[in-house]
């Protein structure tokens, strides 16, 4: 079940968001305009949920800011990288729990076959015991590896209702077109600037999902004697690859920029971490 935790959390993330979309307008897939967030707007406290008034007025208010000065795009840019520096920490700390429970795999698939077909209560007292001693001696706290994803999610949620609110963002242009407009309908016109930024925003996040899978096992090929763990989620991994994708072809485009930033992002991220605390 562990195994399955980021990916579990992945589609709680999407059911959100495909929740989130009641300020936009079914027949034109466009945002009703009194739910547009403009620059200098009254806090929406009382007017907007809770969630809304805390967390999306603000990123809109500072997605809106710095659209004034650099365009869209640009401003999708530096508020992506903001949000990744406020959660680098949490986040450093969380991959690196990661890493470390996956190449300790091989050592609990050891204790696991240890205690197969034992089902006392001592045998499963034992079994408790040493992963506990396995996860002390090498430091680490299996709720540490959650708490950087748990952080992520309000987060995530809050940036995609901004983007598709922020009145200078879904006004912007990139090259010429429109941020308002969704890649499905990018596909149906043959837009050639929307097929590539969806065409990139699938492949830098298919990139970030797996690449710490590949370091992992890469890792793992230097150690003698351990042979990588089999990874039961890894068709988990596709399908949620696969609802990202088709989720996303209903997004305005601005969304999409997000996502591709953010995925850019993450994978630079994990090639850092993966440098920094190659030996820990």
């Amino acid at each position: 079940m562990k195994k399955h935790k980021k990916i579990l959390l992945l589609g709680l993330l999407l059911i959100l968001l495909t929740g989130c979309t009641s300020y936009i307008d079914p027949a034109t897939k466009q945002v009703y305009p009194e739910s547009i967030i403009h620059l200098g707007d009254a806090w929406t406290w009382g007017v907007d949920s809770w969630f809304g008034a805390i967390f999306v007025w603000p990123m809109a208010q500072i997605l809106n800011f710095f659209a004034q000065y650099t365009g869209a795009f640009l401003s999708i840019v530096i508020v992506t990288v903001l949000i990744r520096l406020v959660t680098l920490r949490s986040s450093i700390k969380s991959t690196v729990q990661q890493q470390k429970m996956q190449l300790l795999g091989p050592d609990q698939a050891r204790i696991e076959e240890k205690y197969r077909n034992r089902t006392d209560q001592q045998s499963k007292m034992a079994k408790a015991t040493e992963m506990q001693k396995l996860f002390e001696k090498h430091d680490i706290k299996p709720m540490a590896a959650l708490g950087g994803q748990f952080l992520q999610l309000p987060i995530m949620i809050a940036m995609y209702q901004a983007v598709t609110r922020a009145d200078l963002i879904i006004s912007g242009k990139i090259l010429g077109e429109s941020l308002e407009r969704t890649p499905v309908q990018g596909f149906q016109e043959g837009n050639v600037v929307y097929i590539v930024i969806f065409a990139l925003m699938v492949i830098f996040q298919a990139l970030s999902m797996f690449l710490p899978q590949y370091l992992t096992k890469r890792k793992m090929k230097k150690r003698p004697g351990d042979k990588p763990a089999a990874n039961p989620g890894q068709s988990m991994m596709y399908m949620s690859l696969a609802m990202i994708t088709f989720f996303a072809l209903q997004w305005n485009i601005g969304m999409s920029l997000y996502w591709m930033i953010s995925a850019l992002a993450q994978l630079l991220q994990t090639l850092y971490i993966n440098n920094k605390y190659a030996n820990n």
